[in-house]
């Protein structure tokens, strides 16, 4: 099951460790850690956005009919 985080923490989290990356001081065992949390947080915000778009076109259809 996926974790309970909201988008905006896990976007912060994210670039977060984007900037850790970027830095280039990154050891190879934290490198692995850091990728795999990347991984993690993608797919909540996917997850979240995907849902989000649903609900949208749900309410949008409710005021064609």
């Amino acid at each position: 099951m996926a974790e309970k985080i909201s988008y905006d923490k896990a976007k912060a989290e994210l670039e977060t460790i984007l900037e850790e990356l970027e830095g280039g001081e990154v050891g190879i065992d934290q490198l692995a850690k850091l990728v795999k949390r990347a991984n993690e947080l993608i797919k909540i915000c996917k997850d979240k956005l995907k849902a989000t778009d649903e609900e949208v076109k749900t309410i949008l259809e409710s005021f064609e009919d």
